[in-house]
């Protein structure tokens, strides 16, 4: 995303829902840069440490998260709180995200994918995204959601940004 806006320290609050709309939390980011294209965010995991099995989420860990008006993704370029080292990217497969003065509200399709700093993919959560039920519910979201993983996925192999940071 490019802006000719200067970052600014204006404090945007998230709301990250389930796909059938449950609150399941609430943080706030700081905006980073602003486009029509969408919005970057840094955030810090607040949490108790989260051991994904191919990650560790830790407290203080900074989160450089990309939200895209018009895209069925947002990806979250996590940095360790210790030395600041790239741990990877995790990207969600979301409904379009909504995008207000001061707030961003995105809806989880279950459906993800994380990249190692090494170019390892992990597609995860299949079986989940799949008990939704889309396939047969919402047809038209359930491509929609298919596509953005195969967007992703085409951002990674041919290293656009943010993946350009990836080796090869």
């Amino acid at each position: 995303m490019e802006s000719n806006e200067a970052p600014s320290a204006l404090s945007i609050r998230v709301r990250r829902l389930t796909a059938d709309g449950q609150l399941r939390i609430v943080y706030d980011g700081r905006l980073l840069q602003a486009s029509p294209e969408g919005i970057i965010l840094e955030a810090y995991w607040e949490r108790s440490p989260l051991d994904l099995g191919y990650i560790v989420l830790e407290p203080a860990d900074r989160f450089v998260e990309y939200f895209f008006r018009e895209r069925w993704f947002v990806i979250y370029e996590i940095y360790s709180h210790q030395d600041n080292q790239l741990k990877g990217w995790y990207c969600d497969i979301i409904y379009p995200p909504r995008i207000s003065e001061g707030e961003i509200e995105i809806r989880d399709l279950a459906l993800d994918l994380f990249v190692t700093p090494a170019g390892e993919i992990l597609i995860l959560d299949e079986e989940e995204f799949e008990a939704l039920g889309l396939r047969e519910r919402d047809p038209i979201a359930y491509e929609c959601a298919r596509s953005a993983l195969r967007d992703l996925l085409k951002k990674v192999h041919q290293r656009e940004p943010p993946f350009h940071q990836l080796p090869g």
